[in-house]
């Protein structure tokens, strides 16, 4: 498991490189507004492809190991098939509603060729976390990784390159160039997920599990589209009340800040084998000691990378091409708020992980509801660093708040806090004592 979780590790790391690779040369290529219009209908599709996946990427993860461990085929056959059909046709008439509300409404009218390339972005995007999905719950993480996340950036990179040094790139043909990049590595993972999946593809298939696959899918997707949504509305915002040239900046800066994301989404793939044991088994002081481990680590990776990214803005910014300066200042606001929000702990991923998902659903409905009202505040008056205030400060009050319900629920202080509390209580003297007994 150690070297299963240092290996995805490593990859998450390649992911981000080559997610830095590919905004550098979407910025040479497209510039600053042409960035912006871009990163802003890729923001708005990649939310709705959320949606438009039903949830079954997730639900894939719950019902597929369950059905292969007790040798349900049938039942197997049946939920990827209707996992299929659910996901092609909400996906298609999410992105064919999503074009006509452009084409049809007059003061949108001339965005609509970009929002038919963003359109085509949502069933390939759908597809590919599907296939990737199918195959983690197969057992084959590193690969889904590989595919779905890897393989997929370094096509967009290389396209629009490709594309660039042709003289044809535009925000409309880098959008198509996503979409073309997500389609073909769904087709490569497709041999991979017929090779992995425990039973034979030819046989019956029973769907009298199919009401349970949709309430799951439902509940996963209203999480799954908050969190999303928390993610990109500042981008969506700026593009929509200032300009897109400002989005375009601020996506560079964006971008950076989620390597500091990494950080606390790598330690929580670490530990949470052991936190989900210990949160089934009712072993608080053991859950204690493990999320005491979790957020010092996510404390120290976090802060160890925003100290680095900082100290490398002289030379960091200046890769993405001219008019990206202005990425500095968003940018020191990110790192040092997600910074905070990592010392606020695991908590999210501790209510899912111990089964609290109406809790889960509600911080981030709530999340949103915030989120809009700062964004409708700040950023028209403060522009990039009034976007970045109001990510940092709705991730801070989310994570906050997922604090406070899981010591609530699980009597677990998931914060950084209540890890130098407990490290105190086991070094002080009632516990020597304890020890020396």
């Amino acid at each position: 498991m150690l070297t299963r979780s240092a290996l995805a590790l490593g990859l998450k790391g390649m992911i981000v490189a080559a997610g830095f690779g590919m905004q550098i040369v979407l910025a040479r290529t497209l510039g600053p507004e042409g960035l912006g219009v871009y990163a802003t209908f890729l923001s708005m599709v990649t939310v709705l492809s959320v949606t438009g996946g039903f949830g079954m990427p997730l639900a894939a993860i719950r019902f597929i190991p369950v059905y292969a461990a007790t040798g349900e085929a049938a039942r197997l056959r049946g939920f990827i098939r209707t996992a299929q059909w659910l996901l092609a046709t909400s996906s298609v008439g999410i992105a064919a509603a999503f074009w006509l509300a452009f084409a049809l409404t007059p003061s949108l009218r001339d965005q609509a060729g970009h929002a038919l390339a963003a359109a085509a972005i949502i069933p390939s995007f759908g597809f590919v976390t599907l296939a990737a999905g199918m195959l983690q719950a197969m057992g084959q993480p590193l690969r889904a990784e590989l595919l779905a996340g890897l393989a997929r950036t370094l096509l967009v990179g290389v396209l629009v390159l490709v594309a660039g040094l042709l003289g044809l790139a535009d925000p409309a043909v880098a959008l198509w160039l996503t979409a073309l990049a997500a389609a073909i590595a769904w087709a490569a993972a497709l041999p991979a997920v017929r090779r992995a999946m425990p039973v034979p593809r030819c046989g019956p298939r029973s769907t009298e599990d199919r009401r349970r696959w949709i309430d799951a899918g439902l509940a996963f997707v209203l999480a799954m589209a908050a969190v999303s949504l928390v993610e990109r509305l500042d981008t969506i915002m700026l593009g929509t009340l200032v300009g897109a040239e400002a989005a375009g900046v601020y996506s560079v800066a964006s971008r950076l800040a989620l390597t500091v994301a990494l950080a606390s989404t790598s330690v929580l793939s670490l530990m949470a084998p052991a936190m989900a044991r210990q949160a089934a088994a009712q072993d608080t002081d053991g859950l204690r000691r493990t999320v005491a481990v979790a957020v010092a680590l996510m404390v120290g990776l976090a802060a160890a990378i925003a100290v680095v990214l900082i100290a490398a803005l002289p030379w960091l910014l200046p890769a993405f091409g001219r008019g990206f300066e202005d990425a500095a200042g968003p940018l020191a606001i990110l790192l040092g708020g997600l910074v905070a929000v990592a010392a606020c702990g695991p908590g999210g991923g501790l209510l899912a992980l111990a089964g609290h998902n109406r809790a889960t659903v509600a911080c981030a409905f709530g999340a949103v509801i915030l989120d809009i009202v700062l964004c409708l505040l700040l950023v028209p008056v403060f522009g990039s660093e009034g976007a970045a205030v109001a990510t940092v400060a709705t991730l801070f009050a989310q994570a906050a708040t997922q604090a406070v319900v899981v010591r609530r629920l699980l009597g677990v202080d998931p914060t950084l806090l209540g890890a130098l509390r407990l490290a105190w209580r086991s070094s002080g003297p009632g516990a020597r004592g304890e020890g020396q007994g």
